[in-house]
């Protein structure tokens, strides 16, 4: 189903238990089934769990059980990291090495090094049944979640209060740019994308343009991390200054980049933010309560 309110929800708080549960559930039909390729797979596993955990931030204030299910949910991804972080950084570093002219053996024995495990090799059937078990544990649970309010009041701290805390967490990025920041205004800015593609029915014309800028920054901000993480990994690796040159380039350009474009984004305050969108679901809802008669 869309990850998306329906006009059928007529309770916000089951909305969000309903929108969870078909995201963990999503993602136990994708781990049984494991026809996709697996990289594709985690990113999928991993966005189903950030989906959830941003639905949760929606009702953050009247939901008991938030911080219980938001630490499971965050233990649930941790799991899926090992098959994840090698991938991103060859991904990474081939989108770099295609900008540039290394000679065809310093890129493979780059590469090579970029991909060797460190550690122990996952073992990734065992990632994926850890996995299952613990979000098929969240989905039992969230059958008897229990949230108060009713209709937007039921979303408007939640909203209200990731706003607040992107637009805190670009204040101190910009203070300060350092990785940690950096990728903390990132998770504060991917939740806003979320609860924005949750409200889009409420207006679709005025949602798409706000969901898509929200949906930009958050890929400006991902890249800026992946393009330092690689910087980190190439480190003291013969041959790699060049790479690490490039990187650091298109670091700095997207950094700045982003930051224009969140000052912008974030400039209203929450309240004005919610006071709007209020509006528009309680119109959204009233008409279908005419239509329905």
């Amino acid at each position: 189903m869309a990850f998306a309110f329906e006009l059928a929800d007529r309770n916000a708080a089951k909305a969000v238990r309903r929108i969870v549960r078909d995201r963990l559930a999503a993602s136990s039909a994708l781990i049984a089934d494991r026809s996709l390729p697996p990289a594709e797979l985690v990113h999928e596993l991993r966005k189903n769990i950030k989906k959830s955990r941003a639905a949760l931030r929606l009702v953050r204030p009247g939901l008991k059980a938030f911080g219980r299910e938001n630490d499971a949910l965050r233990e649930a991804a941790r799991l899926m990291e090992p098959l994840r972080d090698a991938d991103v950084l060859s991904q990474t570093f081939d989108r770099i090495a295609a900008k540039l002219h290394l000679p065809q053996a310093t890129q493979i024995r780059l590469r090579e090094a970029l991909a060797a495990p460190q550690g122990d090799a996952p073992d990734t059937e065992a990632v994926y049944a850890a996995h299952a078990e613990a979000i098929n544990e969240i989905a039992a649970r969230a059958k008897g979640w229990k949230a108060h309010g009713s209709g937007f009041d039921a979303l408007s701290g939640g909203l209200e209060r990731s706003w607040e805390d992107a637009r805190d967490a670009l204040e101190k990025a910009a203070s300060s740019p350092t990785p940690e920041r950096l990728h903390r205004w990132r998770r504060r800015v991917k939740d806003h994308w979320y609860h924005a593609r949750l409200l889009a029915p409420v207006w679709p014309e005025m949602m798409h343009p706000h969901v898509m800028a929200a949906d930009t920054l958050g890929e400006m901000l991902g890249d800026v991390r992946d393009l330092a993480t690689l910087i980190e990994a190439l480190a003291g690796i013969e041959g790699g200054d060049e790479v690490c040159a490039q990187a650091a380039r298109e670091e700095a350009r997207l950094r700045t980049d982003a930051f224009a474009l969140g000052l912008r984004f974030f400039r209203e305050p929450a309240h004005g933010l919610s006071r709007r969108w209020r509006g528009w679901w309680e119109i959204w809802t009233d008409r279908s309560g005419q239509s329905s008669e």
